[in-house]
């Protein structure tokens, strides 16, 4: 298993559509269980009580690799010990879903795009990307945050040559800019070939925006 004794999860929490989100330490863990602390608020510093067959959203960094990893999990129960501690599920390793890292460079740039969520498919455009993400524009509302699904991208590069990327992703943010309404996706389990193409489509966007003498990058 890639968790250890010791490790902070942090833990995404959607309660009437308010998502919030708290730390945990690991305790100890078993075959598909880890037991932790009870969840301290990244902001309000309390402890919140979840419920049994609560779901949620966790997460967690290797250290040794710098990977992190999300995974929906449940809550299984209470241990009483020394200190109270929270039972949860922890599935195998190969359903864990690798977590892109956040501080690549994002461009903006009108890709077509299909977002597929719930089995439903929806045409839309990206407002902007990087190899970590993207936000594409919203025109179904009810696509909720902490979603999954997966994205399809056209990476169209100099070359004339057109790229298909069909990635699994999350919806971490809805939101509104300039009157239009996006989501912000989250890139899971992208693999190194795939992190490189989209890193050479916005190595190639920004030389296009530096010889047009704009400024699209984030």
């Amino acid at each position: 298993m890639m968790i250890k004794v010791g490790m902070e999860l942090i833990l995404e929490l959607d309660r009437e559509n308010n998502t919030e989100t708290f730390k945990a330490k690991i305790a100890d863990y078993s075959e598909n269980k880890i037991y932790i602390t009870y969840p301290i608020g990244s902001e309000s510093q309390r402890v919140i009580f979840l419920l049994k067959e609560e779901e949620l959203f966790a997460s967690f960094t290797d250290k040794e690799t710098g990977n992190a990893y999300l995974f929906r999990t449940k809550v299984l129960g209470q241990v009483k010990n020394k200190i109270p501690l929270l039972t949860l599920f922890f599935p195998d390793d190969d359903q864990l879903m690798r977590i892109q890292r956040r501080e690549f460079v994002r461009v903006k740039t009108g890709l077509d795009a299909s977002l597929k969520i719930a089995g439903k498919y929806f045409p839309t455009v990206t407002e902007d990307i990087s190899a970590g993400g993207c936000s594409v524009v919203n025109r179904h509302l009810h696509i909720k945050k902490g979603e999954l699904g997966e994205v399809l991208l056209v990476l169209p590069f100099s070359s004339k040559d057109y790229l298909y990327l069909n990635i699994t992703c999350r919806v971490v943010r809805n939101f509104e800019k300039n009157g239009v309404n996006l989501v912000s996706l989250q890139f899971l389990n992208l693999s190194n070939q795939d992190q490189q193409q989209l890193i050479r489509y916005t190595f190639e966007k920004q030389l296009e925006y530096r010889k047009r003498g704009v400024n699209e990058i984030i």
